[in-house]
């Protein structure tokens, strides 16, 4: 007890001293609370975002991968049965499939905007087949709930959602160019590689609209289609596509997304279904861009307040060590008096310890209770900064559009993501047991430079030095 009470009182004696050592431990404390929570719970949001990214594997037929490697994307592509994409979504390592495909249509009573013609304009396609020019996408899926953009840049503000065949929804530009209201009927045909398709669509939902017409991609606003602006769309059931008959993807623009049990199983599922046939020519992958695009600035900020720790761990241990041995050498003849009164080494070097641990513990709760308040605007603020930037930078194949056999391959595959821009923080169990090892071993490190200096001289030396 006396040596406990006599480290108290030498905290006081020396308060300018260890005041120095405890705004050091105190700085180290407080930039560790706020860099390693902000760690903590970014690595969670990365987590969480390659739980959902990360287990939607595509399996798409991969323009630019063809060209790179000399293919020609016109005669080298491969199209495969529907059937056999559906056979592919019996795979264990699979928890739901998503089937979705755009098709290029026009029309001659349902016209699109923009198109003066009016749905009259032919042209020859590959096949030399004469053709009515693409005015129309017609959109479908297999699931209406994951329908792009619904629930934030689309909403429905006039009928409802599709549920059954042969239904469809449309944008409200649209219904107003050609005056058409929930309840009536649309005739649409195929166009390019589907002259053959007819869909005969009763509308049962109009929604508003405020996404970008051509998604931000330069090319497509100056040298696309009518079809590719979106307002241009009529958005349907996978089950209404399909119901026309197709004998393969050819003259669709087809994705097909299967949701991993696992992500780390994309490798087993792509042996097992490259071993049902399909071809090389097509990619099975993580939308990657999209998963670098919506983690990017996340996984970034992680990685910079991790290296702003370890700078600031290894420079405070380096100033925290040598004021520990400054300040035992400034101690030098008080050791050795106690030492010649009769008090052991090892309680000598308790003393010491039991100084540091002190100044220690007080400095924890300080930081712990300073970071703690800090930390959510401090992440706030690195997470917008960081956001900015990449919003700032652009893809390289962000306006870049491959059109072959009714496929088409346009951008980066990140249109429609959305960098994270939210991070909830706070102090958990984890991060403040962290924090307290942390602070134990600043301790540490603190009284074993204070022990090894005492152990080195003896009682008389130290008093004839003196």
């Amino acid at each position: 007890m006396y040596l406990l009470t006599n480290a108290m009182k030498n905290l006081i004696r020396n308060r300018g001293r260890n005041t120095l050592i405890a705004a050091v431990t105190l700085a180290i404390i407080l930039s560790t609370v706020v860099t390693l929570t902000i760690s903590n719970a970014s690595t969670k949001v990365i987590d969480a975002i390659r739980l959902n990214l990360g287990s939607r594997v595509e399996i798409k037929q991969d323009f630019i991968e063809m060209r790179q490697a000399g293919l020609d994307g016109r005669t080298d592509a491969s199209y495969i049965s529907l059937e056999q994409f559906e056979n592919f979504a019996q795979s264990d390592y699979l928890t739901k499939t998503i089937f979705s495909a755009e098709m290029y249509a026009g029309s001659s009573t349902f016209f699109a905007i923009g198109d003066e013609t009016k749905g009259t304009g032919t042209r020859i396609n590959d096949n030399g087949e004469e053709v009515i020019v693409e005015t129309l996408k017609l959109v479908a899926t297999s699931d209406s709930e994951m329908l792009r953009d619904f629930g934030s840049e689309r909403e429905i503000i006039d009928g409802r959602m599709f549920e059954s065949l042969n239904e469809c929804v449309i944008g409200e530009e649209l219904a107003a160019l050609n005056g058409v209201s929930v309840g009536d009927i649309i005739e649409i045909i195929g166009a390019s590689y589907a002259p053959d398709k007819a869909f005969s669509l009763t509308v049962v939902g109009i929604f508003s609209d405020v996404t970008d017409e051509y998604n931000g991609n330069w090319f497509l606003s100056m040298y696309g289609r009518f079809a590719d602006n979106r307002r241009n769309e009529v958005i349907t059931s996978w089950e209404t596509l399909i119901s026309a008959g197709w004998e393969s993807n050819h003259g669709l623009n087809m994705t097909s997304e299967y949701f991993l049990k696992d992500p780390d199983d994309i490798t087993e599922f792509e042996a097992e279904v490259r071993a049902q046939g399909l071809p090389v020519t097509y990619g099975v992958s993580i939308n990657q861009a999209a998963y670098d695009k919506v983690a990017g600035p996340m996984s970034s900020m992680k990685g910079a307040v991790t290296t702003f720790m370890i700078v600031i761990l290894i420079l405070g241990a380096i100033v925290l060590a040598l004021l520990s041995f400054i300040a035992v050498r400034e101690r030098k003849y008080e050791v050795g008096v106690l030492r010649a009164m009769g008090m052991e080494r090892g309680k000598v070097a308790f003393g010491i310890i039991a100084e540091a641990v002190m100044i220690s513990i007080m400095c924890l709760v300080v930081g712990l209770s300073a970071g703690g308040l800090m930390v959510q605007p401090i992440a706030d603020g690195i997470l917008e900064g960081r956001v900015a930037t990449a919003e700032a930078e652009e893809s390289p194949m962000a306006n870049k559009a491959i059109f072959a056999g009714g496929q088409a391959q346009i951008g980066d595959g990140a249109s429609g993501y959305a960098p994270e821009s939210e991070i909830q923080v706070s102090l958990g169990a984890d991060t403040i047991m962290q924090i307290i090892i942390l602070t134990l071993l600043l301790a540490a490190l603190s009284g074993v430079i204070g022990v090894v200096i005492i152990i080195q001289y003896e009682p008389l030396k130290i008093l004839r030095e003196r």
